[in-house]
This record gives structure tokens, C-alpha cells and sequence, in this order.
């Protein structure tokens, strides 16, 4: 992968991770809002609010993200498990996206439903108040696994994991290492 071509992924990269993030601070941020829901049709709108984002912005936005990701270890020096930091996002990467996609997903799909179905009462609904409390401290969690990512990504600690072979069989003078 030429210069350029990575310099090109790294803007989409940069860009699908930070909108990834903003939407998922806004989850988080997002039931403030319903706290002062008065009728069913408010009620239903918060969830569709909630739902449209994250069908439909932040899931693009972790599949481009993912894949630019995987585009970078695939296609330059950095790899998969040469770095620990590395590691770490990917672990955070993919943690985040199967919650997401077999838990977290459906369950603000079903919280659109029962709106829908119930509107005001809908807030009565014990399974309705623990889905949006369980969606909102996944946000925050998944808000700060991000936040984290997005710094061990500026600061890039754990490098390299793997030693070179001159770092392997030398202690930089030419001379072997004793184990």
C-alpha cells in the first residue's frame, strides 16, 4: 500500500471512528431527553430518534471503521498483534460489535416496538425500563472503551510485542544476547 493510499485510509478511518463515537456519546446522552416524555407520541419519537442513529449511522459507521481497520493490519507494517496497543483496539473493536450486533441491536429494535405498541404505558413496562437502562450504561461503557481506543490510538503504548531479529540476537552492539 503506497503513502498516499494509506494516508487516504487513515481518512476514512479517522473519520468512521469519530463519527462511531459521537454517536455513541449521543446514546448515552439521549435519555436525558426522555426524561421529560409526556405523551406516547414523544415517547415513540425518543425511540426512533434512538433507533434511526443507531441502525443507520452508527453501524456504518463501525463497518467502515472495522474494515478500514482491517485494511490497515492486512495491508501495512502495523499488523495484527505486532503492537499491544493494536491488540487492545481490536479486543475493544470486537467486543463493542458483537454486543452490538446480537444484543445491544435487537434489544433497541424491541424498545422501538414496544413503543410503538404502547406509547405512554410503555414507560410502566418493566421490560422496556430495563432495556433503556441496560442501553444506556452500554453506551457509556461502550463511550469509554472508545475514548480510551481513540487515546491508546494517539499514544500508542505497548509497541512492538515482538522483537525485531536484531533485537533478537543482539543487544545493539553486535554482540549476542545471553537468555
Amino acid at each position: 500500500m503506497t503513502v498516499s493510499q494509506q494516508k487516504l485510509l487513515k481518512v476514512f478511518h479517522v473519520i468512521a471512528s469519530g463519527l462511531w463515537l459521537s454517536c455513541v456519546i449521543v446514546l448515552a446522552a439521549l435519555p436525558i431527553i426522555s426524561i421529560s416524555t409526556a405523551s406516547g407520541d414523544e415517547v415513540y419519537m425518543y425511540n426512533h430518534a434512538y433507533h434511526f442513529i443507531d441502525m443507520s449511522i452508527l453501524i456504518p459507521a463501525s463497518i467502515v471503521t472495522v474494515s478500514t481497520g482491517l485494511c490497515f493490519s492486512l495491508f501495512t507494517k502495523w499488523g495484527f498483534v505486532q503492537h499491544g496497543w493494536i491488540i487492545y483496539k481490536w479486543i475493544v473493536t470486537l467486543f463493542i460489535v458483537i454486543a452490538g450486533t446480537f444484543y445491544l441491536g435487537p434489544m433497541v429494535t424491541d424498545l422501538l416496538e414496544i413503543a410503538n405498541r404502547e406509547r405512554i404505558e410503555a414507560l410502566q413496562d418493566p421490560r422496556y425500563i430495563q432495556s433503556q437502562a441496560i442501553g444506556t450504561y452500554a453506551a457509556i461503557i461502550n463511550a469509554s472503551l472508545l475514548v480510551v481506543a481513540v487515546v491508546v490510538s494517539v499514544y500508542k503504548p505497548w509497541k512492538n510485542l515482538r522483537p525485531s531479529a536484531k533485537n533478537r540476537s543482539s543487544n545493539g552492539t553486535g554482540t549476542p544476547q545471553i537468555p
